[in-house]
């Protein structure tokens, strides 16, 4: 299974989740106002978790690009005539 393939249902995953967790609070007996107290800390912990894997995300592939661009400048380094490298 190729990366992209994997991840294409990653958003489907996360919508399933936020479907169960609603469906859930909606059934579990509980006064209005716990609930939506409920509702509210959920959503702020899912949102915190999301914002958390987002920024793993943006270091990971800062990593991958940097490590890119190294590999880039050794490759060019090494296919410079002579008469440059001096």
């Amino acid at each position: 299974m190729h990366r992209n393939e994997a991840l294409s249902g990653f958003p489907y995953l996360l919508i399933g989740i936020g479907v169960g967790v609603v469906a859930s609070l909606l059934l579990a007996p509980r006064s209005g106002e716990e609930l939506r107290q409920d509702v509210r800390r959920r959503a702020t912990e899912g949102l915190d978790y999301i914002n958390q894997q987002a920024e793993k995300f943006r270091d990971s592939t800062d990593q991958v690009a940097n490590k890119g661009k190294k590999w880039i400048d050794a490759v060019t380094e090494t296919r410079k005539p002579q008469h440059e490298q001096i």
